[in-house]
């Protein structure tokens, strides 16, 4: 039998031992192939009037963002698979065969496991591929029609990637098999108790863990301050090494501690789980720390989602709030520009409002726009009630004013300290920035104060007074109707400057579906990275229970039953799923908290509803591994 087919005939014996690390691999495959596909096919080609070429450019950095994440996952997966297989395949030495020989006939089952993973992947990606767009379009609310479209590039790209990356790992395992001597081998997949080791140097382990995961919290929390690209980057790599010494330090600790007090060990089957955790915390602390980190990844992934949908959102409703904005030197009739409008359209609601535009060398802030201006108080509030908009504010005092603003997205440019800004002589202080949409659009094109109104008496003589009459029309799709009128209305004086106005607010928005892509995205990689964490630890304990099929069958030879030895498992296998979500938990708090600073919204709710979700995923693989691995140890 040649090599070759000895590979092959291992490959066909041991499929269902490889189903777990085949469904995740498949699984990458298809995300990463559709991602492609959006990129490459032109069954899209149909948002060109979208900005498709943003969504492009969203596509392409999720892909590499997913590129990055498969090549870790493959790296472990293929790692447990080394681990797995190195005591069958040292038994062949035994056969005459040597370590080249061997390490060739690893590479060539890995091989046929890495080809029939992809062509699964590849299969049902482009199965599936219409589907999946159907589902993007969907979540993204773009209505358009999607046909089948099949490129071979997607594939080319996809399965270039896996096997770049694939083939990096079996480069890896050949090399440690061919470098490995027969005990190793043998003794390859047998996992290390835990050593002891000085108290001094475990509390330092300890403690430092603790202060750098503090660290990185204190970090996540002052995001949304001036500095939050560095907080940001800071918490991010303090959270990441914090866990590590967490799982590698602390846990430990504590499990030896547990492992000590009798009166704790010897209930309810604890000296059998507890001691066999300390069995191979040692090793497996590197997995706790990953699928930990990867549930964090997966949290905030869904809150940068759902905080772009609320985002966007308000986006659009600041962008629909008026739907024609008149602006003139002179005062107009309103009356009489609604009466043109309702020619062709009927009018929702319109509001009226005066305000008074300064040079900006009147103006000493922080930040320097080309155009401000200042309105009186009465005129937002006034203003306010006549587009049905909340305004909650009293009575300014004389050194008191509100900054409206427009909403973004999303903001890293912070402040901390008191704000105020300088007006001519005066100094006032902003008791708030305010992103209702009061002025409409024309609030994103200036910088713009709420004052007293005895100020803005007092500050009318510096500058030119501009008339606001905004309109809201029940179809906002029939707009192009009142075009002709309203741009009959516009009017430009002499020297250039137009002395009427017309601004129109389109209800479509096209520019922003790239955000609603980008959103629906993400709710994609929300699925793909916390079932990326439920498969490695799936895959783990696939492993762990082929190294304690034979301890587990000494011990019900010893009398031990299998109800008890059943709980056991039940209980060790409980604090694999539940120990890294517990830290998640935490954790989430802060890095939703640090998003939620960015993004201006309150995500607590995001938080809880994300952690549910993980939870309930996890509680069902939990309760497929528990079945999984009696099956394997006691029957």
């Amino acid at each position: 039998m040649s090599l070759i087919q000895l590979a092959f005939s291992n490959f066909k014996r041991s499929l269902r031992e490889y189903a777990a690390l085949i469904i995740s691999l498949s699984f990458s495959i298809f995300i990463f192939f559709n991602f492609q596909n959006i990129v490459y096919s032109d069954s899209m080609d149909v948002l060109n009037s979208m900005k498709k070429e943003y969504i492009d450019v969203v596509v392409n950095a999720a892909s590499v963002v997913f590129g990055v994440f498969l090549f870790f996952f493959i790296w472990y997966a293929t790692n447990v698979f080394l681990k797995q297989r190195k005591k069958e395949i040292g038994i062949y030495t035994f056969m005459g065969l040597d370590n080249i020989r061997i390490g060739k006939m690893y590479a060539l089952e890995a091989f046929f496991i890495g080809l029939f993973s992809l062509v699964i992947g590849l299969a049902t990606g482009a199965g599936f591929s219409k589907l999946f767009q159907m589902l993007l379009l969907k979540l993204s609310e773009i209505s358009v029609d999607i046909r089948f479209s099949f490129t071979l590039k997607p594939v080319l790209v996809t399965a270039a990637v896996f096997f770049i990356i694939y083939g990096l790992m079996i480069l890896k395992g050949y090399v440690s098999i061919t470098r490995s001597s027969v005990l190793s081998m043998l003794s390859g997949a047998k996992q290390e108790e835990m050593k002891p080791e000085k108290t001094w140097l475990t509390l330092i382990k300890v403690i430092t863990g603790i202060l750098i995961l503090a660290a990185g919290y204190i970090c996540a929390v002052r995001t949304g301050e001036i500095d939050t690209l560095t907080y940001a980057f800071a918490a991010v790599v303090l959270v990441i090494a914090g866990t590590y010494l967490l799982f590698g330090g602390a846990i430990p600790f504590f499990i030896r501690k547990l492992t000590g007090r009798k009166d704790f060990l010897y209930q309810k089957q604890r000296t059998l789980w507890i001691n066999n955790l300390s069995y191979r915390i040692q090793r497996n602390y590197r997995t706790y720390a990953m699928v930990t980190i990867l549930m964090i990844c997966s949290v905030s992934v869904l809150g940068t989602s759902i905080a772009m949908k609320q985002r966007y959102d308000k986006m659009t409703h600041f962008r629909d709030t008026f739907t024609i904005q008149v602006v003139a030197q002179e005062e107009m009739d309103k009356d009489e520009i609604e009466k043109g409008i309702e020619q062709e359209n009927k009018v929702e609601y319109s509001a009226e409002v005066s305000y008074l535009m300064l040079d900006p060398s009147y103006f000493h802030t922080e930040y320097t726009n080309s155009n401000y201006g200042i309105i009186p108080y009465s005129q937002v509030k006034n203003a306010a009630g006549q587009a049905h908009l909340k305004f909650g504010y009293s009575e300014l005092k004389q050194d008191e004013v509100i900054e409206l603003s427009h909403v973004i997205l999303m903001s890293f440019v912070g402040y901390n300290g008191p704000k105020e800004v300088q007006i001519g002589d005066d100094k006032f202080r902003i008791l708030a920035e305010d992103d209702t949409p009061y002025l409409g659009e024309m609030q994103g094109a200036m910088s713009i104060y709420v004052v007293n109104d005895e100020v803005y008496k007092k500050l009318e003589p510096l500058g030119i007074v501009a008339h606001m009459y905004n309109y809201k029309l029940e179809d906002p799709a029939n707009l192009d109707a009142s075009r002709p009128y309203l741009k009959s209305l516009a009017e430009q004086g002499e020297d250039g400057l137009w002395n009427v106005g017309v601004n129109f607010n389109s209800p479509e928005g096209k520019d922003e579906a790239w955000i609603r892509v980008m959103y629906s995205l993400c709710v994609f990689m929300f699925v793909t990275l916390i079932l990326a964490g439920g498969s490695i630890i799936f895959i783990k304990l696939n492993n762990d229970a082929c190294e304690d099929r034979e301890r587990y069958g000494v011990l019900m030879k010893l009398g031990i039953d299998r109800e008890t030895l059943g709980k056991s498992i039940r209980q060790e296998i409980r604090f694999t799923y539940y120990c890294p979500f517990l830290l998640m938990t935490v954790t989430s708090w802060f890095a939703i908290k640090a998003l939620g600073n960015v993004m201006k919204e309150d995500l607590f709710k995001v938080n809880i509803y994300s952690a549910v979700s993980i939870l309930a995923v996890f509680t069902g693989i939990y309760l497929v591994s528990v079945r999984v691995f009696r099956r394997k140890v006691l029957d």
